[in-house]
Parts: structure tokens; C-alpha cells; sequence
């Protein structure tokens, strides 16, 4: 928390002279002591929370590439008239445990072109899909499953 109260500072000031360095560093870490002692912050708190904001933002990055890497597998088929789909609905158990986190990861696959959540009771996904080989080892290799089984980490929630 005192290193993004000394950034805001430094943004404040808009320039960086060895006075506004070093006020900032008393004034940050000052708010930062009246932090850590008023709300019940701590650095081990304040790190594992930067972590996990880390790995949602990883989390967010992976869905990007993944719903890019089906847009254009949706055009190849689309475009391509000799090749053959093979829509299906496959059931899978979802690997997540917390509702965020399945929540999370139906929107996912409602996001991913190809593939449309139709069913989702009791942590067992119902996913329809125009091609088989979209959704193959969708509950054991899938990188958004692994990103978000890594961001709840065995706690409740995210």
C-alpha cells in the first residue's frame, strides 16, 4: 500500500525533484502505518492480494487469447466449405470448486466462438459446440480451467 500511496504522489507532484521523493516516501509510508494499524492491513495480506490480483489479470489475458485463437478457427471453418463440422454437446464436471469461479468460467465459454453453455447444474457443464474438436480435453488441458483453479487456490471464493 505505501508503494501505490508514493506513486500517487509522485502523480500528484506531476515531477520528480529529490523533495518530492523524499516527502513522499514519509508522507506514503506514514499512510501506510495508519493503514496497517486502523483497517487491519499487513504486507503479508497486502502481497497475497496483489498475487491474486496477478493471476486475475493473467486470467483475463488468457481469455483474450483464447476467444482470438476460435475466432480464427471459426473463420477457417466458416470459410472453408470442404471442411466437415461435428456439433455435439459434451458434459464435463467442473474442475473449480468456488461459485465465482465456475461462474467465471461459464462466461468463458459462452464468450469462446463455437461453443454455447446450454446447460450448467451443480458444477456439471452441459457445452454446445460446432465442431468436436473445439472442446477436447476442455476439463483436464484447458488453460482457462488451470488459471482459475491457480487464482482460487484452495480458498473459499477468489
Amino acid at each position: 500500500m505505501p508503494v501505490l500511496f508514493f506513486v500517487f504522489w509522485v502523480i500528484l507532484n506531476s515531477r520528480i525533484t529529490l523533495e518530492v521523493v523524499i516527502s513522499g516516501i514519509v508522507v506514503a509510508a506514514l499512510i501506510g502505518l495508519l493503514f496497517y494499524r486502523f483497517i487491519g492491513l499487513s504486507p503479508k495480506t497486502e502481497i497475497k492480494a496483489l498475487r491474486k490480483a496477478g493471476a486475475i489479470i493473467v486470467f483475463l489475458g488468457a481469455v483474450v487469447v483464447e476467444v482470438i485463437k476460435a475466432n480464427a478457427q471459426m473463420v477457417k471453418i466458416l470459410l472453408s466449405p470442404s471442411i466437415k463440422t461435428d456439433p455435439l454437446i459434451k458434459y464435463f464436471d467442473s474442475p473449480v470448486r468456488s461459485d465465482i469461479a465456475k461462474m467465471a468460467l461459464a462466461c468463458t465459454i459462452n464468450l469462446t466462438p463455437g461453443t454455447v453453455l446450454v446447460e450448467l447444474d451443480d458444477g456439471r457443464y452441459g457445452v454446445h459446440t460446432i465442431d468436436a474438436k473445439l472442446v477436447d480435453g476442455i476439463e483436464s488441458e484447458w488453460k482457462i480451467i488451470k488459471r482459475l483453479k491457480r487464482i482460487e487456490g484452495g480458498h473459499d471464493g477468489f
